[in-house]
């Protein structure tokens, strides 16, 4: 009886035992899962934490571009204005030299202008010809310089410009230029081609989508050593524009490609880049609306695929 009682005693136990370890276990997997749960939370918190810092900074640099381009405006005003005058000016002085020419060459009988001769000399002294026909060259290669200045700093402000509580409809052809020109400087050997049948409209925000452009430009820069080529299509498929961003440069390896669109994953060397680029980019397209993919090939190319839903044309346009 006794020796039943403690066989009892002991399952008893054994039971109690095991319940105990398999609650043990349940509540170390379950703090196990808590644990990963606040670490992932805390993770995502601390990207987000980073990419508001760094939209910030953007916000900062904006704001700066924005001011630096309203002081340029101010000395380019007077600039173009005093690039017209002597525009103008040079026309004047150059139809007073063919007057004059044309008053002292004039058949006078059978003397020349006692003035002729000495005219001629000075004129070949200080070869007149030349420089009239080139201050009227240099006026229109500086007038050109200050319309392309002009649209630098168009663009800058349309950049720098803070989005607004509601969005407007603008079209993505204009907001390419945009792009292309605030990237002029990081792809000055890399030949570009843009291609597109029409003038697509979407809505949202152009200096955010402005941004996207920007950094898909540079990265291709980047990935062709600034000497490649990259062409940049619009096409309309259904209610969407498909702007394609295709470069000839290194590609981008399967491994890499699953992990491009994530905050802080970068390529380049430590100091060189945030990681923030593409995940920026990406955000910024899906809050229009759209998608955004890459297809790639080590050594042959990469291309970015961006869809975005139309929009009707403005009246107002």
């Amino acid at each position: 009886m006794a020796s039943n009682d403690y066989k009892a005693a002991y399952e008893r136990q054994r039971q109690a035992r095991m319940l105990a370890e398999e609650l043990l276990e349940n509540r170390s997997r379950e703090l196990f899962e808590a644990n990963q749960s606040l670490q992932y939370a805390y993770n995502k918190l601390k990207n987000q934490k980073q990419q508001i810092i760094h939209q910030e900074k953007l916000a900062s640099i904006g704001q700066l571009s924005a001011g630096v381009a309203h002081e340029i405006n101010n000395p380019m005003a007077y600039v173009k204005s005093n690039l017209t005058s002597l525009a103008r000016f040079a026309k004047q002085l150059n139809e007073f030299h063919v007057a004059l020419e044309q008053m002292l060459t004039a058949n006078t009988g059978a003397e020349k202008h006692p003035l002729l001769g000495e005219f001629q000399t000075l004129k070949t002294s200080f070869d007149i010809d030349f420089l009239l026909e080139d201050i009227t060259d240099i006026v229109d290669d500086c007038q050109d310089g200050v319309s392309r200045i002009e649209g630098i700093v168009k663009s800058l402000k349309e950049f720098s410009r803070p989005e607004e509580a509601k969005s407007e409809i603008f079209a993505v052809n204009h907001c390419l230029d945009t792009a292309l020109r605030l990237a002029s400087g990081s792809v000055k050997l890399m030949s570009v081609e843009v291609d597109s049948d029409k003038i697509f409209y979407v809505s949202g925000h152009q200096g955010s989508l402005a941004q996207v452009f920007l950094n898909l430009i540079v990265n291709a820069s980047h990935a062709t050593d600034g000497q490649g080529s990259l062409n940049i299509s619009m096409r309309e498929q259904k209610s969407l524009v498909n702007i394609r961003f295709k470069d000839n440069g290194c590609g981008i390896s399967e491994d890499v490609r699953l992990k491009i669109f994530e905050p802080f994953f970068t390529t380049k060397p430590q100091g060189q880049g945030t990681g923030l680029g593409l995940s920026i980019s990406h955000g910024i397209i899906k809050k229009h609306g759209g998608i955004i993919s890459v297809d790639s090939e080590v050594g042959i190319g990469t291309e970015f695929l961006i869809q975005l839903p139309l929009a009707d044309e403005p009246r107002d346009l």
